[in-house]
C-alpha cells in the first residue's frame, strides 16, 4: 500500500514538473529581424576631439558660405550638436537551439528546449581592428549666426533658410544676430 502511495506522489511530482516545463516552452520568445538586430548593435563613440574637430570645421565652412551672401558681411557661426556621432560595428551573430525529449518507465514524456544566442564584433587585420559598417556624423540641433548684416530682414531670412536647408533644423532653433563691428 505504501509503495502504491509513493508511486502516486512521484507521478504527481513528475506531472507537475512536466506541466511547468510545457508552460515555459509555450512562453512566446522575441524574434528579431535582421534589421532590428542591426539597429541594436552596440556603438562606439569617436574620441571627443574628433567630433569637436568635425563641428569646428563645419562651422568654418558655414562661415565662409554665409560671408558670400550679399549684405551678410563678416559672420561667426556656432553649432550645437546632439551627440558626438556614432560608429556602428559589424557583428557576427550565432544562434543554437537544442531540444531534448525523455520518456520515463511509466510512459510519461518530458521535453526541454534550450536556445542560446551570441554576438561577436568582426575584427580584421593583424591588429584586430573592428570592422566599421557605418559612421554617423553628429546631428546639428541648433544654429546661432552673428553677421554684420544681421539687422537686415532679407539677410536674416536668407541665412535662416540656408541653415534650414543645410542641417534640417527647424526655424525656431536658428538665431541670426547683428554682429558688432570690430574697431581697428
Amino acid at each position: 500500500m505504501k509503495k502504491l502511495q509513493k508511486m502516486k506522489t512521484e507521478t504527481w511530482i513528475l506531472l507537475l514538473l512536466a506541466g511547468i516545463l510545457l508552460f515555459v516552452i509555450a512562453l512566446p520568445t522575441e524574434k528579431k529581424t535582421e534589421r532590428e538586430k542591426e539597429e541594436t548593435l552596440p556603438s562606439v563613440e569617436p574620441a571627443d576631439s574628433g567630433a569637436e574637430d568635425y563641428v569646428r570645421e563645419l562651422e568654418k565652412r558655414v562661415e565662409t558660405l554665409l560671408s558670400t551672401i550679399e549684405g551678410a558681411g563678416k559672420t561667426t557661426v556656432l553649432l550645437t550638436v546632439e551627440s558626438d556621432g556614432e560608429t556602428i560595428l559589424q557583428m557576427d551573430w550565432s544562434q543554437e537551439q537544442k531540444s531534448t525529449s525523455e520518456t520515463d518507465s511509466e510512459g510519461g514524456v518530458g521535453s526541454s528546449e534550450e536556445l542560446s544566442q551570441s554576438r561577436q564584433t568582426v575584427l580584421f587585420g593583424s591588429e584586430d581592428v573592428p570592422y566599421v559598417t557605418k559612421e554617423l556624423c553628429p546631428k546639428v540641433t541648433g544654429v546661432v549666426v552673428s553677421a554684420e548684416g544681421g539687422d537686415n530682414v532679407k539677410v536674416k531670412t536668407e541665412i535662416s533658410e540656408a541653415m534650414e536647408a543645410l542641417f534640417d533644423v527647424p526655424p525656431h532653433k536658428i538665431k541670426v544676430l547683428k554682429r558688432v563691428k570690430e574697431e581697428s
